[in-house]
């Protein structure tokens, strides 16, 4: 990308962004992005450099060319038959919209018939298809996603608009249809079985693992739910924290248990478990370890158990002492 700066006579500086595009045949071209000017005579620190929305304009431009160049180029290829070297007849052009961070872009996606030779393919073949399935970039995805989890689907929007030229900003129910549709690839990815072994295998892991119930709010939902939540860490200081709600996840031993194997879990590997001992979270931390396992009540839970203890041993020694001094201890 080049940047021609010209300063003409009446103090004013012109400026024009180029993209220079060379494909496999190496043929050159030069493409404008986008044009801007500005007065030097009038220059102020809010004035210097590019502003957000000269920014967006430039770097929409650039997404514009690059992806129209992109796509003809691998079109031109997948015209090419793979058995006899020749085209395939140009059934159609039909337009096609890709949604990505940088803008909406405008590109026209031809179908070819099957190549006379007959061998290669048999179908009609959309070479732009192959590479835009889901007409949108994955990175526009993912950003939807991440946002629409962290903040509110309609700010997440705002945030989206103001630094990204979006072009046409997506609606609320797109936001959320998308944070849904990647969570639930994350956890098809979280539950599949491990098809290598792990890359380090571990000498020790550590889990710690505890439940607990969020209250429901009462004019929005009728009961509370349940959530489990734990954190692992092997003997490289490593660690990972999964959370999981029973209600909801079906698969939840498998998700830990991909968690385990990431951290280098092997059917060696032993597995010590921290919990409060209720059934629920010892029950899961066993079942998604491969290896042998040993539980210990961590301290927390174990504190609390001897404080009720010791609670208990100071109010029987208030009790005992009043008795001694002739009066009754209050609320006896």
């Amino acid at each position: 990308m080049a940047d021609l700066l010209v300063l003409d006579r009446e103090g004013e500086m012109k400026w024009r962004v180029l993209v220079e595009l060379a494909g496999e045949a190496g043929v050159i071209e030069l493409r404008e992005v986008s044009v801007g000017e500005c007065t030097t005579a009038a220059c102020s620190p809010e004035t210097l450099g590019l502003t957000i929305t000269e920014g967006q304009k430039t770097l929409a431009g650039l997404q514009q060319h690059l992806v129209q160049a992109q796509t003809e180029e691998y079109c031109l290829n997948r015209r090419h038959c793979q058995h006899c070297g020749a085209q395939r007849p140009l059934k159609d052009i039909r337009p096609r919209r890709l949604t990505s961070l940088f803008g909406v872009v405008q590109i026209r996606a031809p179908r070819f018939s099957p190549c006379r030779c007959g061998v290669a393919s048999r179908r009609t073949i959309t070479p732009v298809a192959e590479i835009m399935p889901d007409r949108c970039t994955p990175e526009y995805e993912r950003t939807l996603a991440k946002m629409g989890a962290l903040l509110p689907y309609r700010r997440a929007r705002s945030l989206l608009e103001e630094f990204f030229p979006l072009g046409d900003p997506p609606e609320v129910e797109t936001i959320r249809q998308r944070t849904l549709h990647v969570g639930a690839s994350l956890e098809r990815e979280a539950v599949a079985p491990p098809t290598s072994a792990p890359p380090t295998e571990a000498s020790s892991i550590e889990l710690a693992i505890d439940g607990g119930h969020v209250k429901a709010v009462r004019s929005y939902q009728a009961r509370s739910f349940e959530v489990l939540l734990a954190q692992a860490s092997n003997d490289n200081g490593r660690q990972t924290v999964f959370s999981s709600m029973p209600a909801e996840a079906d698969r939840q031993v498998q998700q830990l248990r991909g968690v385990l194997h990431d951290l280098g879990a092997t059917a060696d590997t032993p597995v010590t478990i921290l919990s409060d001992g209720a059934d629920g979270p010892r029950a899961l931390g066993e079942a998604a370890t491969v290896g042998p396992t040993e539980h210990v009540l961590d301290w927390f839970h174990l504190a609390m158990r001897i404080q009720h203890v010791y609670s208990g041993h100071q109010e029987l020694a208030g009790y005992q002492a009043g008795r001694a001094q002739g009066r009754r201890p209050p609320g006896r």
